[in-house]
C-alpha cells in the first residue's frame, strides 16, 4: 500500500494553510453568530466539522489515490443518489431543495460532496482516454458522465454550483489537452445563449423584466446587478456589505464589535456566517485581514498547481487542477458577491464559511492532493489507469 510513497513529499505547508484558515474562520462565525441565540452554538459545530475534516484528511492520505480512481463507478452511482433523494426528500431553503436531513449528523449540502466525486470520476475518465480526446466517443463519454449530474444540479436550483462546477470540468478537460478546434466549437455553441439573453434584454420593457423576475428570483439577482435601482429588496444584502467592508477601514473594528452600526448587530445583513463571512472578516479584521486571508487561499492554490505539475500520473495531474480551480473559483465568487462585482450567488469561502459539508468536503479534497503528492514519479509519463 505505501510501497511508493516518498513520505518526505508530504506538502506540510497546505496543511499550515488549512488550519489557519480555518481557525479564522471559527472566530469570524463566532462573532457573526454570538449575538443570536438560535446561532450561538454553530462556532462549536464548526470546531467539530474541522475535526471530522482532518481526521478524513488523514485517512485520505493514506488511501492511495488510484485505488480511489478504481472506485469511480460507486463513487458516482453514491453521487447520483444523494442527489436524486435530495430531490425527492430534501429540506427546503430560501426556495432551493439543497439540503438532506441526516439522523445524528444533522442537515448536509450534497452538491459539496458533488464537487469532490466529479473530480475524481472525470479524473479516472481522463486517466483512461488521455491523448484521445480528438475523438467523438471519448466526449461522448464524457458529455454521459457530467450531463446527468449538471441537470440535477440546475434542478435544486443551484446555479452558482452549476457555474462552478462546468468551471472545473472546462479547465480539468483543458489542461488534459483537448483540441483547440473542440474548445471553438464549445465557445462557438454557448454563443448564441449569450446572445439569446442580449436579445431577451432589449426586447422586453423594464417593467415587463420585473413582472417575469419576480417569479424567477435567479433572474432577479442577475437584473439587480445590471439595474440596481429596480431591484432594491435583491442588493441591500451586497450594499450593506460593500458599507461594512469598507467601515473596517485598515486593521478593521476588531473581532466581535458591539457598535450597532456594525453589519450583523444591526442585522443588515443574512447568512453573514456563511456566504457573506467576508463582509465579516472585512468590518471586524480590516484590509490587513482580508489581505491575509485572500493570501493563505492564494497560497493554498499555488502548492495544489505545484503538486499537480509533479503528479505520477494524467489523472492525479487531473485531480489536483480540479481541486485548485475549486478553490480558487469558490473563493473569488464569494469575495466578488460580497464585494459587489457580481450578482448575489451563494458559495461558501473554502475553510472558513460555516458549514459541516463545506468543511468536511475541503478536508477530504486536501488529503487526496497530499496523497498524489507522495507518489514517487514513474518514468512512464502517461500511466493509464483501469477503470
Amino acid at each position: 500500500m505505501f510501497e511508493n510513497y516518498h513520505i518526505n513529499r508530504l506538502n506540510i505547508r497546505i496543511i499550515i494553510y488549512a488550519l489557519a484558515l480555518s481557525t479564522i474562520g471559527v472566530m469570524l462565525i463566532y462573532s457573526a453568530t454570538n449575538r443570536t441565540t438560535f446561532y450561538a452554538d454553530y462556532y462549536k459545530r464548526q470546531i467539530m466539522g474541522i475535526a471530522i475534516g482532518i481526521v478524513c484528511m488523514l485517512v485520505m492520505i493514506l488511501i492511495n489515490y488510484k485505488f480511489i480512481l478504481k472506485m469511480w463507478p460507486f463513487i458516482y452511482a453514491f453521487n447520483a443518489a444523494l442527489l436524486i433523494l435530495t430531490l425527492t426528500n430534501g429540506s427546503v431553503h430560501g426556495g432551493a431543495k439543497r439540503w438532506l436531513v441526516i439522523p445524528v449528523i444533522g442537515s448536509i449540502q450534497p452538491s459539496d460532496f458533488t464537487k469532490l466525486f466529479m473530480v475524481i470520476c472525470l479524473s479516472a475518465l481522463i486517466g483512461v482516454f488521455f491523448g484521445r480526446f480528438g475523438e467523438i466517443k471519448t466526449w461522448f463519454y464524457v458529455m454521459l458522465m457530467v450531463t446527468p449530474v449538471i441537470f440535477l444540479i440546475l434542478k435544486q436550483p443551484d446555479l452558482s454550483t452549476t457555474i462552478l462546477l462546468t468551471a472545473m470540468v472546462v479547465v480539468m478537460l483543458y489542461v488534459a489537452k483537448i483540441s483547440y478546434k473542440i474548445i471553438a466549437g464549445v465557445a462557438l455553441f454557448i454563443l448564441p445563449f449569450a446572445g439569446y439573453f442580449i436579445f431577451f434584454l432589449v426586447s422586453h420593457t423594464k417593467e415587463e423584466l420585473i413582472a417575469i423576475a419576480s417569479e424567477q428570483y435567479q433572474l432577479k439577482r442577475v437584473l439587480s446587478f445590471i439595474w440596481p435601482d429596480l431591484f432594491q429588496d435583491s442588493i441591500y444584502q451586497q450594499h450593506n456589505s460593500v458599507m461594512a467592508i469598507g467601515s473596517g477601514g485598515l486593521l478593521g473594528k476588531g473581532l466581535n464589535t458591539t457598535t450597532f452600526e456594525s453589519v450583523k448587530n444591526g442585522n443588515f445583513i443574512s447568512e453573514s456566517h456563511t456566504d457573506f463571512i467576508f463582509t465579516i472578516a472585512g468590518e471586524e479584521t480590516g484590509f490587513v485581514g482580508c489581505v491575509i486571508i485572500i493570501i493563505l487561499l492564494l497560497l493554498i492554490v499555488a502548492e495544489v498547481m505545484l503538486i499537480a505539475k509533479n503528479a505520477d500520473t494524467p489523472a492525479g495531474r487531473s485531480i489536483c487542477v480540479g481541486f485548485a480551480t475549486m478553490y480558487a473559483m469558490q473563493t473569488f465568487i464569494n469575495i466578488a458577491v460580497a464585494t459587489w462585482m457580481m450578482p448575489n450567488t451563494g458559495l461558501p469561502l473554502p475553510f472558513i464559511s460555516y458549514g459541516l459539508s463545506s468543511i468536511i468536503s475541503m478536508y477530504i479534497s486536501i488529503g487526496i492532493v497530499l496523497n498524489i503528492g507522495l507518489q514517487r514519479p514513474q518514468k512512464k509519463k502517461n500511466d493509464i489507469i483501469d477503470i
